[in-house]
């Protein structure tokens, strides 16, 4: 047998790494050694591994104890046999005594520092026993034996986020000792060669079909069609190109493949459609783009959020409507770039500064200049006007601030003392004092009436990036390059918190309009919110994939919009950081960002040349229902749309208003949970299904009770009508299903013939057919005339949770704990197509209205929607704190109503992902694309053989020719912009 890798004690293992894990994770444990065992590594690294390029072999108990007769001493060996130890981490392994031991068994091998761990869900570090992740044991010391040994912080891998690629690069590059980048830089330039392999042998294909198409003259074969064919597999590249782009975070890119493959290849419409509804999706809402012929440094709303100004370095500032984005002036003044733009408190006037050393006050009436400001002469960044508007404050790039009254000749007074630039500059509440934030390592406090400094705020070792005052002027935080933050007594001077957290540079740091939280952005690509009473640590807002530049809160303080170096914005909960949506319409650095002063809009500036207005701030979640006490089972929508019905472990169901999740009928009178719950066709009753081992029928408007269903054994898991509404058929943990009168109660008919549990049960669109989801593992169809079994469809590896007909009746629909969702065709039990995203067990799975889409339940604590035509994942919908249980559309497929583990019940706008073509390719063209955005650059034709090969052109527009879509001279005039020249382009 060969032996494999490189050891820490100088011999050999039989195995590279020790799988360990809790039972309840087993999908996990076979997965990832399957992952694994089936990598290779790319050419350059560890060069002495065998030829085939493996990592070796993988120890999971399942796979290599099956049949020993000592199992505990099978482990101990095969652990002292084991290089490396892979923890699979999740609440469940935390809790189990035999990964507590394996751990510890191994450390005591002397090898602690070979430890990873792999995180499938809960919290790392929580302490928290219903979310921690991490093992007891994972978290002491090197020595177990030993009280004093200091504990090990091990690689805390997240599966959730990292995906099977990144994953198994990063456990490769750790247990082989070699450099994680490198590995990976040369994984993913071997993926992208494999892609160039493809492309190339379609593209020799297409030649040869066209050479056979010429041929076809002197041999009469029937080569056109075969050319024709060949040039439409080729184009459906653009639509996998989509697909890349959008995993690696580029909406732009990905809607520009797409809309360009569909002008090439119309016959490959469906795929394009779901790739830019899945861009659009994720992408957020916004009006069409707010362009300027250079990077937008700045932009602010009016306080009335009528307006919007933005600040450019095309040497202008422009002010447009917020309402339709329409440009109302164009404010030309500055010799040069434009470095900040702000509204007056009465919004009659706005404010500019420059790079020339102006500060110029324009009407925002008719954009005409009113007036200069005198100053130093050096380049002026941050503006701020005081509260009652009676004075102006500006930073100046040579260590001075100036602070002018408005309305007044008198010289300005000027702030010195600093000896760098003055970076940012803020007036109190009160507009009595100002705070500075500088390069020379301090803030500092002035009255705002003589230029007086009061105190100087000293104690940072690094740059001192931004400083601003609490609500009520009490309190300063300030943000610097020494990887912290600050809050300090703005009355005395004095520090009263450092908040330590940030890995890298801290650049900006402010207050929420509370008082009670502050928020920092650091280059470390994380935000995190502190309690501004006493500096503790609350959350970390962890998602982007460059420096956060900055935050800002909405004004009741319950939300938090990031923006980043990676193009995005993302709005979170301000205390506990749960992601509500990311806006990404961008293609470069987001420089700023704010909230509008009614919370409904967002606003962000980038390098990119534009700036966007996005519709909602909360993005595609539309409403959270709370009431619950304990988990929330089951969701859906009444068949009008207008109210949900919830079913709970709280033993009551509850029926909401879906547009404002009020609260309407609570559902009391079941002895046990209530684990479904259905409205009938006609919306005036409500079934649901309990451990009380019984369902019951009740009046929808009242709640009043008006059946029992008695009969079942055991648990009646679920309740569904039939399509007439004359019959419920409901699954029990007795192993059967029951058909009943939805009239009267009595029994029609009892499915029988699963073996466990049947978990779900649901009626075709025509009623004909009942399907069933069991603990068996298979789900069967039934002919509801004879209870007969037609059909029965096997291949899942743990039991079914549940299983739906599609509306037309041809497929059936079925999601398993084992962690896949499938796609049947019932009538043979083939399986046509497998949805798998590693997301845990799949806890429910429902077909949309016209049966296009999918959506799924996770244990990952997110909803996921597939196409169902190709099982691809489209899009996933995050936001809960704990496992979705359930998951269903509304009747016109807008809407998604989820219930979680969490108590709640989420209802999201899932509209763009559902919507047809005509109106996807118009408003991705004139909403998300701009004037900017619609044409491949010459350098991105370079880079990529697919648009070598078929999209030459970099001045040719993707949205040329759609419908309702502007021309790019449209948008360009629209935005004050001058006419392109054929050389521009």
């Amino acid at each position: 047998m060969f032996l494999w890798g490189r050891h820490l004690d100088g011999g050999k293992k039989s195995y590279r790494a020790f799988i360990s894990y809790s039972q309840q994770d087993g999908g996990w444990g076979k997965r990832l050694h399957s992952w694994l065992e089936s990598y290779r590594l790319p050419a350059g690294v560890a060069e002495e591994l065998a030829p085939s390029r493996r990592l070796g072999r993988f120890f999971r108990d399942d796979e290599e104890m099956a049949a020993a007769a000592d199992i505990a001493t099978l482990v101990e060996r095969s652990i002292e046999a084991s290089e490396s130890l892979i923890v699979i981490c999740s609440p469940r392994s935390a809790r189990s005594k035999w990964v507590e031991a394996e751990i510890q068994h191994f450390r005591r091998t002397g090898r602690g520092g070979k430890v990873f761990a792999v995180i499938v869900d809960g919290v790392p570090n929580s302490g928290d026993p219903g979310t921690e992740c991490f093992p007891k044991a994972l978290r002491a010391g090197a020595d177990p034996d030993d009280p004093r040994a200091l504990p090990i912080e091990p690689l805390g891998l997240d599966i959730r986020k990292d995906g099977r690629a990144r994953a198994c690069a990063r456990l490769a590059a750790g247990m082989l000792d070699v450099d994680f980048d490198d590995l990976w830089q040369r994984d993913r330039r071997r993926a992208y060669a494999r892609q160039r392999v493809v492309l190339a042998a379609s593209t020799i294909v297409s030649a040869a079909f066209a050479a056979l198409a010429a041929a076809s003259v002197f041999f009469g074969i029937r080569a056109n069609e075969n050319a024709k064919s060949a040039q439409i597999n080729l184009t459906r590249f653009f639509a996998e190109r989509a697909w890349q782009r959008m995993e690696e975070g580029d909406a732009l890119a990905a809607a520009r493949y797409a809309l360009a493959g569909s002008r090439l290849s119309p016959e490959n419409a469906r795929s394009y459609q779901a790739a830019l509804g899945a861009v659009m999706q994720v992408s957020g809402e916004s009006l069409p783009s707010l362009v300027h012929d250079g990077g937008i440094s700045t932009a602010a709303f009016s306080s009335d959020t009528s307006r919007i100004v933005t600040a450019s370095s095309d040497g202008t500032a422009k002010i447009w409507s917020s309402d339709d984005g329409r440009l109302l002036h164009v404010l030309k003044g500055h010799d040069g770039r434009v470095n900040f733009a702000a509204f007056s408190p009465d919004d009659s006037q706005v404010a500019t500064a420059g790079a020339d050393g102006q500060v110029i006050i324009w009407n925002v009436s008719d954009g005409a200049r009113v007036l200069s400001l005198p100053g130093s002469g050096a380049p002026m960044g941050m503006i701020a006007f005081s509260a009652d508007g009676r004075r102006l404050a500006a930073a100046g790039n040579d260590g001075s601030g100036m602070i002018w009254s408005m309305g007044q000749k008198a010289q300005p007074v000027t702030l010195s003392g600093h000896t760098d630039r003055v970076r940012s500059i803020a007036f109190s509440a009160d507009g009595r004092r100002v705070a500075t934030a500088s390069y020379d390592m301090t803030a500092a406090v002035w009255n705002a009436e003589d230029g007086q400094r009061l105190h100087v705020l000293e104690g940072h070792e690094g740059r001192v990036y931004t400083a601003a005052f609490s609500p009520d002027g009490k309190r300063i935080v300030t943000a610097s390059a020494d990887r912290t933050a600050r809050i300090w007594n703005s009355q005395t001077g004095a520090g009263l918190h450092t908040l330590k957290g940030h890995k890298l540079e801290v650049w900006s740091a402010i207050f929420s309009p509370d008082g009670d939280l502050a928020v920092t952005t650091s280059v470390d690509t994380s935000a995190i919110v502190w309690n501004a009473r006493d500096g503790r640590q609350l959350a970390t807002y962890p998602d982007h994939t460059l420096a956060v530049r900055k935050a800002s809160f909405s004004p009741d303080s319950l939300r938090v919009v990031t923006a980043s170096d990676d193009g995005t914005a993302r709005v979170w909960t301000a205390r506990t950081a749960e992601p509500l949506a990311t806006l990404s319409g961008h293609s470069e650095s987001i420089r700023d960002v704010v909230f509008s002063s009614d919370g409904h809009r967002i606003l962000t500036a980038s390098d990119d040349r534009s700036a966007k207005v996005w519709d909602s701030g909360k993005g595609r979640l539309l409403l959270s229902a709370t009431g619950h006490d304990r988990e929330a089972w089951y969701a859906e929508f009444s068949p009008n749309g207008e109210r949900l019905v919830s079913a709970s472990g709280d033993r009551t169901a509850r029926i909401w208003d879906s547009r404002s999740g009020e609260l309407l009928v609570t559902i009391a009178g079941h002895g046990d949970e209530v684990s479904g719950a259905a409205f009938s066709p006609d919306g005036q009753h409500i079934a649901t299904a309990s451990r009380d081992k019984t369902a019951r029928i009740w009046n929808a408007g009242s709640g009043r009770q008006m059946l029992v269903l008695a009969g079942h054994a055991e648990w009646v898991i679920s309740a569904a009508y039939s399509p007439n509404g004359r019959q419920i058929v409901t699954a029990s943990a007795d192993n059967t299903a029951r058909i009943w009168n939805a009239a009267d109660g009595s029994l029609v008919r009892t499915l029988t013939g699963h073996d466990n549990w049947v978990r779900g049960a649901a009626f075709s669109s025509d009623g004909l057919l009942v399907v069933t989801a069991s603990e068996d593992e298979t789900a069967k169809v039934w002919d509801v005339s004879t209870g007969e079994v037609i059909s029965t469809m096997k291949g899942h590896e743990a039991g079914v949770g549940t299983a739906a007909m599609s509306p037309d009746g041809e497929r059936v629909l079925t999601a398993s704990d084992d962690g896949a969702a499938r796609i049947w065709r019932w009538r043979d039990a083939k399986s046509l197509a497998t949805l798998n995203a590693g997301k845990g067990w799949i806890s429910s799975a429902a077909f949309s209205p016209d049966g296009e889409r999918i959506v799924t339940a996770n244990q990952d604590k997110s909803a996921s929607i597939w196409d169902s035509g190709d099982g691809r994942l489209l899009v996933s919908l995050s936001g809960h704190a704990d496992a979705v249980y359930g998951a269903t559309f509304s009747a016109d497929g807008d809407r998604i109503v989820t219930a979680s583990g969490d108590h709640t019940i989420k209802v999201w706008d899932v509209s763009r992902v559902m919507q047809d073509w005509p109106r996807l390719a118009a408003d991705a063209c004139n909403l998300l694309l701009g004037a900017h955005g619609r044409r491949f650059s010459q350098l991105a034709i370079d880079a990529d053989p697919l648009l070598a090969s078929e999209w030459l052109d970099p001045a040719r527009d993707v949205c040329e020719g759609i419908d309702g879509a502007a021309s790019i001279a449209t948008l360009r005039d629209r935005a004050g912009l001058q006419p392109e020249t054929p050389l521009s382009r």
